[in-house]
């Protein structure tokens, strides 16, 4: 007959001690960290001829998470489900659970949480491009969009250009215990050509940090009358690779900087740069963390 595991749930808050259980005999204490495991890994592979006697798991995670653990093939021997953001789950059984004889236990994760943070810079400021340093109203392109504008305008005797460099505070609380996902920076911009002279251009670009060269991600122009929207549907660019191909990838999104160039190489005045906002949107899945405690038999 199939065995069922009773026992009480207990959960934890974040400072709380962590569950201890003593049992006669030696006791065994399993220690695992994971993060998002659609396929089982081993945690618990006992001697051979030898039972385990479970009798308390603990586990905790930053985000939503069920975790299961196995005895092989999908056979559930436990489920834990944690819906609070760091929350520890505790269950202690009265009556030791046996798995067969050299069967080992399993973990693996399902109905992951993904959680998604997106920042708009802290601080946006002003540097030159080849002397000149012509946005007005920079400080609008800090913050998240909100349909206030950092705006280059065309000259009527001198070329325009720009750079404005933004910086960004969005490590996020515990990040040791979350696993970076994705990383998409979005630019929301506008060029306009009212007057069809030379060719206006934004040219975005990031960099890992303000000691490292900028790196250009693209460059959109137009040289004939028209309009260049992204107020709305910004452009999008990924750059996932790029920080998780680095030895400390939340180094890099402490660190991380973006900026954007304008420049309007026509003369004649009505034409027109916007920048509202560079945002940047992290997402995340959670480290999570199971003990198991037992002995063999």
């Amino acid at each position: 007959m199939k065995q069922v595991i009773r026992g009480s749930n207990t959960m934890l808050q974040n400072g709380q001690q962590a569950l201890i259980i003593r049992e006669k005999g030696t006791n065994i204490t399993k220690y695992y960290t994971f993060n998002i495991l659609p396929v089982e890994e081993p945690i618990w592979t006992p001697e051979s001829q030898k039972s385990i006697f479970l009798t308390a798991v603990q586990a905790s995670a930053p985000l939503a998470v069920t975790i299961l653990l196995s005895s092989g093939l999908g056979n559930i021997v436990y489920s834990l489900r944690i819906t609070e953001p760091f929350a520890t789950v505790s269950q202690y059984f009265p009556s030791p659970y046996r798995l067969q004889q050299d069967n080992a236990i399993l973990v693996s994760t399902s109905d992951e949480e993904l959680a998604c943070d997106t920042s708009g810079a802290s601080n946006a400021a002003q540097v030159p491009v080849n002397g000149r340093s012509d946005f007005i109203n920079v400080a609008n392109a800090s913050g998240l969009a909100n349909g206030s504008f950092a705006t280059l305008n065309s000259g009527l005797l001198t070329q325009t250009r720009g750079r404005i460099v933004l910086d960004y505070h969005m490590l996020p609380d515990s990040y040791s215990r979350l696993q970076i996902e994705s990383v998409v920076i979005k630019y929301y911009c506008r060029l306009a050509l009212t007057v069809a002279v030379g060719t206006s251009s934004m040219i975005l670009y990031w960099s890992p940090d303000s000691a490292d060269n900028w790196i250009e991600l693209q460059q959109i122009s137009l040289s004939l009358i028209g309009t260049l929207d992204y107020l709305t549907n910004p452009v999008e660019q990924d750059i996932t690779d790029e920080v998780l191909a680095a030895v400390d990838p939340w180094g890099i999104i402490d660190n991380l900087q973006t900026s954007f160039v304008g420049m309007h190489t026509g003369l004649g005045l009505g034409n027109t740069i916007q920048l509202d906002a560079v945002e940047i949107e992290i997402c995340m899945t959670g480290n999570n963390q199971i003990t198991l405690f037992g002995y063999e038999a």
